[in-house]
């Protein structure tokens, strides 16, 4: 028996909150279904007058009220997220602009290598030129001319590659030259080497820059995206926006009908607009809200009554709770179903003159009763289905030919 005690412990507390958390969620619905059955049918018995007499028929329904409030604070928080992603797109915006600036630096200091490079391979190649014989001087000396001009004349960002070019023709020139003028082999061979190792040097160089300047580009093309992200945002925002206006002209800031409503927003961090729906909601559906909620209530305070008040109470379990709570909110569906068919007289008036509706308050507390007593309610249903689809038996049926005999004889 002392083994049992923790686990029943632990047991009894874990339905114990069960018990508590199901009483708040079917209070909570009874109380938030009745509320806005009572705020919505004084909503047709008073209607609010509007400021602007155009729009007297459309404040004086508040479906089409609680649509423009609803879709008005839909477009607001719209508006906010947009209005956050366009921050974070700024922030991203701002990192690749300063990647960008720093691209060009990279790149600067590429094409300055480059240059440095080829002014240095410019001061070597003395050595090899004074060997060249006459023509072959004068056709090196024409081709180095051309590139000085060639430098100056190109655009800055540009001089760097095109001294490049027009080094390699002058090594080519000048190679060609030696081959031509009658030098040493060694001299032919010293200028070989040079030749390969400067075209290596400016291979290396020129893959650098070339890089420096796709990844800038790339960059460039992020960047042009990512603008266009945020012109798209700020044109949605826009959009929004005017929505909004043209919403607030129906239906302005000040307007007694938008006060009125206002009463339904609720500063909670979630389902702050629950009350709005509710009241959104077709007296009809806000009864079997208020049906349900209120046969699980009775089921609820039935269980915790006879858990308290049993000397049987490790008997009551968790999943008999759940099974009670189940039968008591289709004992109250059932109850609403027949009051619905007209089984029971729970009618009353609302709204316009030929509207006749179901009364939640008797509807309810007839699911209340079922919910606490529903093995007695579906004991009551099933009997009456029973006269409903019972056969007739063969002796009232001989009484039905025998009062159908006797009508011409008393005719």
């Amino acid at each position: 028996m002392a083994d049992r005690t923790p686990s029943l412990f632990v047991s009894s507390v874990s339905l114990g909150v069960t018990v508590i958390g199901l009483y708040v969620v079917f209070v909570l619905f009874v109380t938030i279904g009745f509320g806005s059955y009572i705020y919505r049918t004084a909503w047709k018995a008073e209607p609010i007058t509007s400021t602007v007499s155009e729009n007297q028929a459309l404040v004086s329904d508040i479906d089409n009220l609680l649509f423009i409030i609803k879709r008005e604070q839909d477009l607001e928080r719209a508006k906010t997220r947009i209005t956050e992603d366009i921050q974070i797109q700024a922030a991203a915006m701002s990192d690749i602009e300063t990647r960008h600036s720093k691209s060009f630096g990279t790149i600067a200091i590429a094409k300055r290598a480059l240059r440095a490079e080829v002014d240095a391979t410019l001061g070597k190649l003395s050595e090899y030129q004074y060997d060249l014989g006459g023509p072959q001087r004068l056709i090196y000396d024409t081709t180095l001319e051309n590139l000085h001009k060639a430098v100056a004349e190109e655009e800055v960002n540009l001089r760097a590659t095109t001294a490049d070019l027009q080094l390699r023709a002058l090594l080519r020139t000048l190679g060609d030259g030696l081959g031509a003028s009658d030098v040493d082999l060694d001299t032919t061979d010293r200028y070989a080497a040079f030749h390969d190792e400067t075209v290596g040097t400016l291979d290396r160089l020129s893959k650098e820059v070339d890089g420096a300047n796709t990844a800038s580009l790339a960059i460039r093309a992020e960047k042009e995206a990512l603008q266009a992200e945020i012109d798209e945002l700020r044109l949605r925002w826009t959009a929004h926006d005017e929505q909004i206006l043209a919403l607030q002209n129906t239906l302005g800031p000040g307007d007694p009908a938008r006060a009125r409503l206002s009463a339904l927003s609720l500063n909670f961090p979630i389902f702050p607009d629950i009350l709005m729906r509710f009241v959104s909601f077709p007296t009809i559906f806000l009864t079997l809200i208020v049906t349900i909620a209120a046969g699980g209530l009775g089921t609820v305070v039935a269980f915790s009554r006879r858990y308290y008040s049993t000397k049987n109470a490790d008997e009551l379990t968790l999943s008999r709770l759940f099974v009670n709570v189940g039968e008591g909110i289709a004992a109250a569906i059932a109850i609403f179903l027949f009051s619905g068919a007209g089984m029971l007289a729970l009618t009353q008036g609302s709204g316009p003159t030929n509207d006749v509706e179901l009364s939640p308050y008797t509807v309810a507390f007839i699911a209340f009763l079922s919910g606490f007593m529903a093995e007695d309610a579906f004991a009551s249903i099933q009997a009456a289905g029973k006269r409903i689809f019972k056969p007739d038996t063969p002796a009232d049926n001989d009484g039905k030919a025998a009062d159908e005999t006797s009508q011409p004889d008393q005719a």
